[in-house]
């Protein structure tokens, strides 16, 4: 029987070893992404400090010049809603309620609030100043990694709601805007960055999941038909533009315009499906609809908007669900429960 006689150790080449001589090319890799803005809006009130704080505090005059509210609102460490009787509302943690003192102390209101429950929360502030036989009334609002539009579109909303304040607190009349006929507006932090976040919705199986689709799909001219909730019907969601990332400048950023139809309504509903970063390695996805007017002039909104608001949260909730998927459990002190 022949022996084989053992290689010399410089020839053996371990399976594993550190190479000393890294590729040339490695893939950047972003640590940071985060932003924070901050709006500050003023109005002055002909009207003594008591009487402006009774108007901000008092549920049921808010429900004149903002939202209807209900008993819990403004009072510390409650929670309420601010419902605009449309499907659409703010849903509020109040953290400071600090009234005028009788010595003509400043008042101030602190809550954070999340619109429809499900989007980014932010920070708002009323301070109240007495100003002689006047109360200068000064909102702050901050947000972290908020909508790329958040300065714009809550920017240009602020001296409206404190233009209508001042109105209602001069005339006691109730001076809130009818329904909206633009909207409704959802959305919702997704846990993973964009790219991944959009190839897991626009997936067939995957919509069949967080959209209750049950036929057609996202591509262009494909109808979708999906269920809008138990009981209430179904309606048909037709793509008619999909832009993929990198398609279409500035954002480069992934989007879908599509119609709405639903039986028993006069028309179809526009809207526009879309997301973008946030924070690193999260994203933000926004969905929004217009067209309301095919409805005609109606004192009150049609229920079907207050459905459509309901499916969007319920649907993002069951998308966050899944998207939680991609990425790795937090680590929890002590490891995983047994």
């Amino acid at each position: 029987m022949t022996s084989v006689s053992p290689l010399p150790d410089d020839l053996v080449v371990p399976l594993m070893e550190p190479s000393p001589f890294p590729p040339f090319r490695s893939t950047a890799q972003p640590v940071a992404h985060d932003r924070w803005e901050r709006l500050i809006t003023t109005v002055t009130v002909p009207a003594d400090l008591p009487e402006v704080w009774t108007a901000l505090t008092d549920p049921a005059r808010v429900g004149m010049w903002f939202a209807e509210t209900g008993p819990t609102w403004a009072r510390e460490n409650e929670r309420s809603m601010l419902d605009f009787r449309d499907g659409e509302f703010f849903w509020c943690h109040t953290d400071v309620v600090e009234p005028p003192g009788a010595d003509g102390r400043s008042g101030k209101l602190s809550y954070r609030w999340r619109w429809v429950g499900a989007g980014p929360a932010t920070r708002v502030t009323w301070q109240l100043t007495a100003m002689g036989g006047a109360t200068m009334v000064t909102t702050t609002e901050i947000s972290s990694n908020g909508p790329s539009d958040w300065r714009s579109w809550n920017g240009t909303g602020w001296p409206g709601i404190l233009d209508q304040f001042s109105d209602h607190v001069q005339t006691g009349r109730d001076v809130r805007w009818t329904w909206r006929r633009m909207g409704p507006y959802v959305q919702t932090e997704l846990p993973v960055p964009v790219y991944e976040a959009w190839a897991a919705l626009t997936a067939v199986p995957a919509l069949q999941y967080w959209a209750g689709r049950t036929s057609g799909s996202l591509s262009v001219d494909d109808p979708m038909t999906f269920v809008i909730g138990d009981a209430s019907g179904s309606c048909v969601l037709t793509v008619t533009e999909h832009v993929e990332a990198g398609q279409r400048f500035p954002s480069y950023l992934p989007s879908l315009s599509f119609d709405l139809d639903r039986g028993g309504w006069p028309g179809r509903l526009s809207g526009h499906l879309w997301i973008e970063p946030t924070h690193l390695g999260g994203s933000l996805l926004q969905v929004f609809h217009y067209g309301w007017e095919m409805f005609g002039s109606t004192e009150t909104a049609p229920h079907d908007r207050t459905l459509l608001t309901q499916f969007w949260a319920a649907a993002f909730d069951r998308l966050g669900n899944l998207v939680r998927r991609l990425s790795p459990p937090p680590e929890m002190p002590g490891g995983m429960p047994g």
